[in-house]
């Protein structure tokens, strides 16, 4: 694909679903090389090939944003194979359910 992101790369965390989702397909139609980061790699690796098949590029990479470490090795291998990052959509985030009694002490606990 070609357009106003050709050349760049862009790394989507929680490529997986939603919002995360519908960013990746949108860059990749106006050709950024998407990396999809997300913890379940069977939805980014049937999201990469949807955007392959479209004449996009994608790499994907399992990752859970709240390990370091996981997310070192994102930023490595997006470097390593494609030679650098332009773009980060930092989607990922995690769900707090509940009521907002219960909200309020699991973010207190949190950020303590």
């Amino acid at each position: 694909m070609t357009g106003k992101l050709e050349g760049k790369v862009a790394i989507i965390t929680g490529a997986s679903a939603g919002i995360g989702e519908a960013t990746a397909i949108a860059l990749a139609s106006v050709g950024a090389t998407v990396v999809l980061a997300a913890r379940r790699g069977d939805r980014i690796q049937a999201l990469a090939e949807r955007i392959e098949a479209s004449g996009g590029k994608a790499l994907p990479i399992v990752t859970d944003v709240t390990d370091e470490t996981q997310v070192n090795n994102l930023v490595a291998k997006a470097n390593a194979e494609l030679g650098r990052v332009d773009i980060l959509v930092n989607n990922a985030g995690i769900a707090l359910l509940g009521t907002i009694r219960h909200l309020r002490k699991q973010s207190k606990l949190l950020c303590d």
